[in-house]
C-alpha cells in the first residue's frame, strides 16, 4: 500500500516538473501585467492631478491679469494722483514745446 502510493506520488511529481516551465512563464507573465498595470494607473493619477493644479494656475493667472489691468486703467492713476499726490490734469494750452 505505502510503496503503491509511493509510486502514484512520483507520477505525479513527474507530471508536474513536465509542466512547471509553462506554469512559471505564466506565473511570470501574470505577475509583469500586474505590476505594469499598478504603475499605468499611478502615473495616470499623477497626470490628471497635474492637470487639475494646471487648470487652477490658469484660472488664477487670468484673475491676476484682470486684477493688473484693473489697476493700472489711466482712470484709477488719474484719481490717485488727483487725491494722493495734488496733481492737475495738464492743461495744454499753458505748456510751451520748445523745438531744438
Amino acid at each position: 500500500m505505502i510503496r503503491e502510493k509511493a509510486i502514484e506520488l512520483k507520477k505525479d511529481f513527474s507530471y508536474i516538473k513536465k509542466y512547471i516551465k509553462y506554469w512559471l512563464f505564466f506565473t511570470a507573465v501574470s505577475g509583469t501585467l500586474v505590476i505594469y498595470n499598478q504603475y499605468y494607473f499611478s502615473v495616470e493619477r499623477e497626470i490628471t492631478q497635474l492637470a487639475e493644479i494646471k487648470n487652477q494656475l490658469t484660472a488664477k493667472n487670468m484673475l491676476l491679469k484682470k486684477e493688473i489691468s484693473k489697476l493700472s486703467s489711466p482712470d484709477r492713476i488719474g484719481k490717485i494722483a488727483e487725491l494722493h499726490l495734488k496733481m492737475k490734469p495738464v492743461d495744454y494750452s499753458n505748456v510751451r514745446f520748445i523745438d531744438q
